[in-house]
């Protein structure tokens, strides 16, 4: 039966030509005993390379599948291949005629459609592969493990910092306060802002005298993947009153909006109750929208900066080769971050033989054994790369900016 030994028949001859999203082109070249099964032989090829070979520049280069799986779940193969199943996601483009090859099979190179995300849906809808983030329900995401970290901040205005925000208004010091424990209460993970931002100043850990700068160093360095701005504005007669709450998530390594969310609340009651009131109508609905589009994030992937210069100290140039290949260290690094940026994507805005600058890299927000990493993750193993090719090197992050200090 072909399904379950398909190895032995399918080609692994197969090139990615273009296209993303529903659909990719390929090029596929397959041989078969018999000259009218030559062009389904290839289509099947182009089908059986992507589940279980995997093809550059296409996710990654990496297979979705493993062996294992077609054993599992033979009845979806023996549909997919031998009941001609496989036209529904795949399509030969062109028509050309097999000839026979030094072997006497009939061989053929055919242009193939995949209709990407269609075969991708019914393999999820099959139970052949785990979702992806962006295709689980909020709750389905945080029992994965994107259970993501809050920081809730005031909103401030241009010229504003928070040292004037916290000493000086108490309207939103409540606010934070409220919407934090709010945030507990649904079962969000928080770091709490005012400890955060008080320990950093008896640390001396940034810059005190820029507050802009201060501000930035904070939230970069607290550890929450997002924060969450809050804007109040209250209106109070006696002992009845309103408020309104603006709400705002950003992620806090690429600074992406996430999510907003305005709501109000109204009554004779105390201004922290009120708070409570609006915050509580849409705590849930925001949480779901903030960890879909963080989810949505993590699919698509990181834009980054990295620059890799060399040490002044150092005696090396970047146009040096290292090793018996014959490779410079540039093209080490070039190489090693088309294998492992989402889809190879990189733009180089320049090049010198002391300086790389490749000003948008899409890093992986999963590393290869699906758990979650960042830019800090990603030039570690960068530079522990580099020191297995003999290079000594060195890394340092600031926001999402990766420097690589070549110290040879």
């Amino acid at each position: 039966m072909v399904a379950l030994h398909a190895e032995d028949y399918f080609s692994r001859d197969v090139i990615y030509l273009g296209g993303e999203g529903p659909t990719i082109t390929l090029k596929s070249t397959a041989t078969s005993t018999e000259k009218k099964q030559a062009i389904p032989m290839a289509v099947k090829s182009a089908i059986d390379t992507y589940l279980f070979a995997g093809i550059q520049g296409v996710d990654n280069g990496k297979p979705i599948l493993k062996e294992a799986d077609r054993t599992a779940h033979s009845y979806y193969f023996t549909r997919l291949y031998d009941n001609n199943r496989y036209a529904v996601f795949a399509k030969a483009l062109d028509d050309p005629k097999p000839k026979k090859n030094y072997l006497g099979l009939w061989e053929v190179t055919v242009t193939v459609q995949l209709y990407k995300d269609a075969f991708d849906r019914d393999l999820l809808q099959n139970d052949l592969r785990a979702p992806e983030a962006s295709e689980m329900s909020a709750e389905e995401v945080s029992d994965s493990g994107i259970n993501p970290t809050i920081m809730v901040v005031p909103y401030k205005q241009d010229g504003e910092s928070y040292k004037e925000i916290l000493s000086s208004d108490a309207d939103k010091r409540i606010a934070i306060s409220k919407v934090q424990e709010e945030f507990r209460e649904i079962g969000v993970t928080t770091i709490d802002f005012e400890a955060r931002y008080n320990a950093a100043l008896r640390s001396n850990e940034f810059e005190y005298d820029n507050a802009n700068t201060f501000d930035a160093q904070l939230i970069r360095s607290s550890g929450a993947d997002i924060y969450v701005s809050v804007d109040i504005t209250k209106r109070m007669t006696g002992s009845k009153g309103s408020v309104s709450l603006a709400l705002k998530a950003y992620e806090t390594a690429t600074g992406n909006l996430l999510s907003t969310k305005n709501s109000s609340f109204s009554g004779s009651t105390t201004f922290d109750r009120l708070c409570v009131g609006a915050i509580h109508k849409v705590s849930e609905e925001f949480i779901g929208e903030v960890v879909e589009s963080l989810a949505k994030s993590i699919d698509r992937g990181t834009s980054v900066t990295l620059r890799v210069s060399i040490a002044g100290t150092s005696y090396k140039t970047l146009d040096d080769e290292v090793g018996t290949a014959g490779f410079g260290i540039s093209d080490y690094i070039r190489s090693w971050v088309r294998k492992n940026a989402v889809g190879g994507r990189f733009h180089q805005q320049g090049k010198t033989d002391v300086l790389l600058i490749l000003d948008s890299v899409q890093i992986p927000n999963k590393d290869e054994n699906g758990a979650l990493q960042d830019a800090n993750d990603f030039a570690v193993r960068l530079t522990r790369y580099l020191k297995k090719q003999g290079i000594n090197a060195s890394n340092r992050l600031d926001g999402n900016t990766i420097y690589i200090t070549i110290d040879d």
